[in-house]
């Protein structure tokens, strides 16, 4: 009998990206496991939800769309965003209650993926004992910054915290400030942190079941990482690269070189 993962998403106005993302997730449905779709949508004004409603006519799982009226928040860390951010996660997450899953995946409907990292995330957990999440290397299209390393740099600083619990650089190839961190992401080892999760990641459903997104300020991720870390531990993979792209319109380069600067100044 095959192993079920459930795939986790939420969805707003996606129909830009929607039909990549949709046509990326059949190319899973290749692989050797039986998939089960979480989607929720809330407040969309584009076509979202009927394209997610004939999608999911031909596949196991759960969508639920609500018309909240709440605000639509850019890119922002606006307390008042991670507090419906955590909302609209643990309503998503509510969804799969019943499912008989090994792993969830747990994806940014913007991320560009495929198969190979799925097939990779799954390596990795199986072979880790302790793993409870496995988050990938997610990119965007900025440079490295600070070391000019790389013609792009990881993205999803904002949730990761190393195993000590600091906190990680912005627009650099490397996040991580730890020289053992460096050295293991520069040998393409996974590396243990308190807090990831990097657009597409995979995790034990069992232990997704026990824990629920929650805020007291911060990235709506940092506390449901710590739930989970009562079960076991939290890696991101350098060698798992997805990708974002950035609207470079809403990007001051110039504040960003200064945010790399600083950074130099620290090591």
């Amino acid at each position: 009998m095959r192993d079920t993962i459930a795939v986790y998403s939420l969805w707003r106005d996606s129909e830009p990206h929607i039909h990549r993302t949709l046509s990326q997730l059949e190319d899973l449905e290749s692989l050797d496991y039986d998939f089960e779709y979480y989607f929720y949508e809330n407040d969309s004004k584009d076509n979202t939800v009927s394209i997610l409603e004939g999608w999911m006519r031909e596949r196991k799982g759960v969508f639920l769309h609500e018309n909240l009226n709440k605000q639509k928040f850019g890119s922002t860390r606006d307390v008042k965003r991670m507090q419906l951010l955590c909302e609209c996660r643990n309503k998503c997450k509510n969804l799969l209650r019943d499912t008989e899953s090994k792993y969830s995946l747990l994806i940014d409907s913007d991320i560009e993926f495929d198969k190979n990292n799925l097939i990779q995330h799954l390596n990795t957990i199986k072979e880790i004992d302790d793993c409870c999440l496995i988050t990938s290397n997610v990119r965007q299209d900025i440079p490295d910054l600070m070391y000019g390393a790389t013609e792009d740099s990881y993205y999803d600083v904002y949730p990761l915290f190393d195993s000590r619990g600091k906190k990680c650089w912005y627009f650099t190839d490397c996040p991580f400030t730890n020289g053992l961190d460096r050295m293991k992401w520069s040998l393409g080892q996974p590396v243990k942190c308190a807090s990831a999760f990097g657009g597409f990641a995979l995790m034990k459903t069992d232990v997704l079941k026990k824990v629920k997104w929650s805020t007291d300020g911060m990235c709506d991720h940092v506390n449901f990482c710590k739930e989970i870390r009562a079960y076991g531990s939290i890696y991101s993979d350098p060698k798992n690269k997805v990708y974002t792209n950035i609207d470079k319109s809403l990007v001051d380069i110039s504040s960003c070189k200064n945010i790399a600067k600083l950074q130099l100044r620290q090591v």
